[in-house]
């Protein structure tokens, strides 16, 4: 009789999401990947046989077992944390041979980063050791059943597992991390209790450690132990692993910040007037030494390598530069700027302040597992490989984006604004043609649209909760939800099914960048969303009317943008194919989505073309 187990590790969430910098999110996400490899690769050796994910091609899976190709050195995640396994021929505990795996890796990358970076000055906090311990030691979750595979029902084992747990996470004291803020800071001094000092003393000389750079710690950060091994896990990447992720051409310290992803399209477009930008990057130098060389890594967007183009993130906004830390830029914000600025005369554009995460996921993954689990497997497997080719940049990467995990049904990337819309319909397409397009198999999408200085832990939670109570429980998943997230929160909503003339309106409108008058859209909403108005404002105001109605109010609400002269000259089927263009933009099964033609308006704000004036957007 066949023996199987079920094992989960996490939290997923607590680990990966916790997030400041897109470094941090791509090490917490390729850190559980890869622990989770290690409890698969352990279980394998062992006599086992993973059945789900199909893992025999994983770039990742064979990096660990040292199997890959040469030369391959994989850095994307792509293993999920979840799998099953045939154990029949496995001697001994198969949980607990996972869990022994995962934990030894996990005191391997531990105790490489205490030794080296923090050991030494230990004795400059109070008690460190012992929190660091008690952090490190019982962060991880694990759960796992074993039994029969007779009964048809496996699939449920491990989530009725999962519900016996009898204890939570206890709150930790002192002052906690800045990061994950469950945990306490790993200097153990009490701000409150008159131990500032001291506690600043811990991290000016922890970021002063040899081998730890400026942009990898700031003394002001106050990290746990968690949130400090995700932080430092790229400087000891070889050592833990036995290879570099992404090899010598990837430099995995220095990450793009969401400030750069979102510049990219304009960078793009200033590669075109290199002196202006050369004047820029030699100002930066001038004045901030060392520190004008940001997160940035060009290799994912073809870019040059010049100075300006490895710039930090911050120094190609106005707002970035004002907001720049420390007393560097006291005396020469104002010439910095102004070399900025000939570089945004010269391109005709400032750069967008928005970029888009990108969160996707499979509906009802589980369910259809549990039906065929040999055939998800190898269509995930292929869904995956689509994925990555999508973000390949020795492929080209269309959607300069840069991925942080595709495994099994799950997606999350970064973009620039204009491409996130069109990388997510490739991902339903790519899933599509994974399945064959079999309408048993659908996969929901959520973007966000974030102002680069929302915190990206943020940023995330919003993805999330778009994708799972939006897209998926709200419009009955095979969705995409769309939101524009400023900095006073979420300003605007659209979810649509993937093949929803409203959702190909949309995208039609924003190809063609269309101009489109923003108190219109605005005063549409205003006058007549409360003569329909569900009471959900903010979350897509859905009219219930009949279509009619809607197409005379539209038509009422654009000839008040001009006067009668104007009214009289413009053809009625010019007038009409307005009405329609807008009503279409709007249009839902139920009804009319005041959000959308208002989210058409923003992007086209975003996506000014080359001969525009350089200014943006009323959004």
């Amino acid at each position: 009789m066949t023996r199987v187990l079920h094992f989960t590790l996490g939290p997923v969430q607590g680990f990966i999401g916790e997030a400041r910098r897109t470094r941090d999110l791509w090490a917490g996400s390729f850190l559980l990947s890869w622990l989770s490899g290690q409890a698969m690769a352990a279980l394998e050796k062992n006599g086992g046989n993973i059945v789900f994910p199909q893992v025999a091609n994983d770039p990742l899976f064979q990096a660990i077992q040292g199997t890959g190709k040469g030369g391959d050195a994989p850095s994307v995640g792509s293993l999920p944390n979840r799998f099953k396994a045939d154990v029949s021929a496995v001697e001994g505990a198969p949980g607990a041979i996972c869990r022994d795996a995962v934990q030894a890796a996990w005191d391997k990358l531990q105790n490489i980063i205490w030794n080296r970076f923090v050991k030494d000055i230990a004795g400059k906090g109070q008690e460190t050791a012992d929190i660091w311990k008690r952090q490190v030691t019982h962060f991880w979750d694990m759960a796992w059943v074993v039994g029969d595979d007779d009964d048809g029902d496996d699939g449920r084992w491990l989530d009725l597992r999962k519900n016996w747990r009898s204890h939570l996470p206890h709150d930790e004291p002192g002052d906690k991390c800045r990061l994950m803020g469950h945990y306490q800071e790993l200097s153990g001094h009490e701000r409150i209790a008159g131990g500032g000092g001291a506690q600043r003393a811990f991290w000016e000389a922890l970021s002063g450690v040899k081998g730890i750079g400026a942009l990898d710690l700031r003394a002001d950060e106050r990290l746990c132990a968690i949130a400090l091994i995700k932080r430092l896990f790229p400087l000891v990447a070889s050592d833990v692993l036995g290879w570099k992720p992404g090899g010598n051409g990837m430099d995995i310290r220095h990450w793009p910040s969401t400030s750069y992803i979102a510049a990219v399209p304009w960078l793009k477009r200033a590669t075109a007037h290199r002196v202006e930008c050369a004047a820029h990057a030699q100002t930066a130098k001038e004045v901030l030494k060392p520190g004008h060389l940001g997160e940035t890594h060009t290799r994912f967007f073809g870019l040059p390598e010049d100075r300006f183009f490895r710039l930090d993130g911050h120094l190609l906004h106005l707002d970035g530069i004002r907001a720049w830390p420390g007393d560097e830029l006291k005396a020469s914000r104002t010439v910095l700027e102004g070399t900025l600025k000939a570089v945004q005369n010269a391109v005709g554009a400032s750069a967008s302040e928005f970029y888009a995460v990108l969160l996707m996921d499979g509906d009802r993954i589980g369910a259809r597992i549990h039906d065929d689990a040999d055939r998800v497997s190898r269509g995930l497997a292929c869904f995956t490989d689509k994925v990555k080719a999508h973000f390949d940049p020795a492929r080209g990467n269309p959607h300069d984006g840069v991925l942080i995990y595709a495994g099994g049904d799950d997606v999350l990337a970064l973009l620039p604004v204009d491409t996130a819309i069109s990388a997510a319909q490739a991902m339903h397409s790519a899933f599509g043609e994974a399945f064959n397009d079999d309408a048993e198999f659908t996969l929901s999408g959520a973007i966000v649209l974030s102002h680069y200085k929302n915190p990206l832990r943020a940023v995330l939670r919003e993805a999330h909760r778009q994708l799972d109570e939006v897209a998926k429980d709200r419009n009955g998943r095979d969705s995409l939800a769309i939101a524009v997230m400023k900095p006073g929160g979420v300003n605007l909503q659209f979810v649509s099914k993937w093949n929803s003339p409203s959702l190909e309106a949309l995208t039609a409108a924003v190809a063609s960048r269309a101009e489109y008058s923003s108190s219109f859209f605005y005063n549409l909403r205003e006058r007549h969303a409360p003569l329909f108005d569900s009471g959900h404002r903010g979350t897509g105001t859905v009219l219930t009317a009949d279509q009619y109605i809607m197409r005379a109010l539209i038509r009422a609400e654009y000839l008040k943008q001009f006067t009668q002269k104007e009214q009289a000259r413009k053809a009625e089927a010019e007038i009409s194919a307005a009405v329609v263009r807008i009503l279409d933009l709007g249009r839902t099964e139920n009804g009319f989505d005041f959000e959308a033609p208002l989210l058409v308006r923003f992007l086209a704000g975003e996506l000014r073309s080359p001969s525009d004036d350089g200014t943006r957007g009323d959004h």
